[in-house]
């Protein structure tokens, strides 16, 4: 756990001057206590879904999820704030996320549940929760940066771009490189952390301004608040789903 902490604070690239807020926390406390119950209760739970065909598609679908309808929906909040010089650089890094849920729908497709779907999926209720969050949270933040909506987006997007690295890096550690599952899942964290260097060099070279930087450090914390409690319910969520599906499964004998 520590060494992923380590790993994930040098990906974030936020160690220039000014702009520590960026890397992920050393946490310390009580949410250094949370963070490994998390942790832990989340590989439990991993476990309890790679143990069934049925378990597979639901982590699958997470994902799948998770990659077509909350990132699109960060990407779009991005796209409209953009000034033009970013417009580009948004494109594809919505393109990388529209790639990574073909993959997993595919994926899904390969394992016997639904066909890959040619819409964007609808976010979940929990998925819609935090959206709700996020969005208020750049609502109240934007007024007090030069650059508006697109500092939070940015802000928000980067917290969620550590987290799907943190949850795949979890991943691949527990299931191992012969896995079959392993290459899409280290090829979506190979992106992923590349859009978390992306994120944190256009907050620092673009977006914030010197006397804007306690405002963002202020942000950077809410957001990361909000993330900590919702990874509460998620991990315990996917503990019930991983019981359930175990419970359901048929017995030999």
């Amino acid at each position: 756990m520590v060494a992923e902490i380590a790993s994930a604070h040098a990906v974030a690239g936020g160690d220039a001057a000014g702009f520590d807020c960026l890397a992920p926390p050393l946490l310390r406390g009580w949410p250094a206590l949370q963070a490994k119950l998390v942790h832990h209760v989340k590989r439990a739970a991993l476990r309890q879904l790679h143990a069934s065909r049925a378990g597979e598609i639901l982590l699958l679908r997470l994902y799948l999820v998770g990659e077509a309808s909350s990132e699109q929906a960060l990407q779009h909040e991005l796209r409209s704030a953009a000034p033009e010089g970013l417009a580009r650089q948004i494109d594809q890094h919505l393109a990388d996320e529209q790639l990574h849920a073909r993959l997993f729908a595919e994926a899904i497709a390969e394992r016997g549940g639904p066909a890959p779907e040619t819409q964007p999926q609808r976010p979940d209720w929990f998925s819609r929760r935090k959206l709700a969050r996020w969005q208020r949270l750049i609502r109240r933040h934007a007024p007090h940066f030069a650059h508006g909506a697109l500092v939070p987006a940015y802000a928000i997007g980067l917290s969620a771009e550590q987290m799907a690295s943190r949850i795949l890096a979890r991943h691949c550690a527990l299931i191992g490189p012969a896995h079959a599952l392993h290459p899409l899942l280290a090829r979506v964290q190979a992106d992923e952390e590349r859009h978390v260097r992306l994120c944190s060099r256009t907050l620092q070279r673009c977006c914030v301004a010197p006397q804007e930087r306690a405002r963002l450090a202020r942000l950077m914390d809410e957001v990361r608040a909000v993330e900590r409690g919702f990874g509460v319910t998620g991990a315990l969520g996917m503990a019930l789903a991983g019981l359930a599906l175990r419970l359901a499964a048929p017995r030999g004998g």
